[in-house]
């Protein structure tokens, strides 16, 4: 009976840490699509100094030519 309880123990800790996986990456895929957007609406520097490393990827993604009026977040 007890190695059930363990077992039962074990595998509720495991899903609970494959959903928090889960949650940290969506979480963390927004965050970057919410830099992306600032990046593009003009705020480069604060992306800049507050995500270099997004902001390097960035700037490898979209040249000086993808001005805001060109990207898909224009309303």
């Amino acid at each position: 009976m007890q190695n059930r309880s363990i077992s039962r123990e074990a595998s509720s800790a495991a899903n609970q840490t494959r959903l928090l996986q889960v949650t940290v990456e969506s979480l963390r895929a927004d965050l970057y699509k919410a830099v992306e957007i600032a990046f593009l609406y003009g705020a480069t520097e604060w992306v800049h100094v507050n995500y270099p490393t997004h902001y390097q990827r960035l700037l490898m993604q979209f040249d000086d030519s993808a001005l805001l009026e060109e990207s898909r977040y224009l309303h």
